[in-house]
């Protein structure tokens, strides 16, 4: 279940939230998500829970809070009320790449395999085909074919990846960061995200 969260959260959650509320909550509400997240970090979930919700009162549409409280309801193995919490996403953010993701996840984790992959295949449609120029473009890269993996398109996928080991500028460590990836794409079985190895940190930047 962890290393799927890490999956969930990290791979998938990097929108800001565009929103209206006073200065003053936004700093009232990253001051409770850096306690979350301390509590989190410590193991102590309940807490964790109980600040994430204070924050989700304050500003309602930021997603981030709300993605990371869901991942401590699959931390604690409770995907109803991940699914509830998802649910009553603010409308104008449910049709997004982000949101599919998630769901995606968690049908997943539920063993509903087919649902997942349609979940996956919508977010892929949302998602901007990545331009690689720098190395900073290299983890959305490997992001978007492991989503293209997920949904059914790892031959695609593992073709974007050998492209762009092809590319001159490519150092050493950039080459064995792809190629890692391209080879768990490559063997792909389709058995969703825990076929991965996620022990290593996926961030989009």
């Amino acid at each position: 279940m962890k290393k799927i969260t890490n999956f969930i959260l990290l791979l998938f959650i990097a929108s800001s939230c565009k929103n209206s509320i006073s200065e003053a909550d936004k700093k009232r509400v990253t001051e409770l998500n850096e306690k979350a997240v301390e509590y989190r970090m410590n193991g102590d979930l309940e807490n964790a829970k109980r600040i994430y919700s204070k924050a989700i009162e304050i500003d309602q549409s930021n997603t981030f809070i709300r993605y990371e409280l869901i991942g401590v309801y699959v931390e604690q193995d409770s995907l109803d009320k991940a699914f509830e919490l998802l649910e009553k996403i603010p409308y104008e953010q449910e049709e997004t790449k982000y949101y599919y993701q998630v769901k995606g996840g968690l049908f997943e984790l539920n063993g509903q395999k087919e649902k997942a992959i349609e979940n996956y295949k919508k977010a892929l449609e949302l998602t901007d085909k990545p331009k690689v120029k720098d190395e900073m473009d290299l983890s959305p890269l490997v992001n978007y074919a492991m989503l293209e993996t997920l949904a059914g398109k790892k031959e695609q996928a593992v073709n974007r990846l050998n492209e762009t080991l092809d590319l001159d500028w490519l150092t050493k460590i950039n080459k064995e960061y792809l190629e890692t990836f391209r080879n768990e794409f490559e063997f792909y079985q389709g058995n969703g995200t825990l076929e991965f190895d996620l022990k290593r940190d996926i961030l989009i930047k």
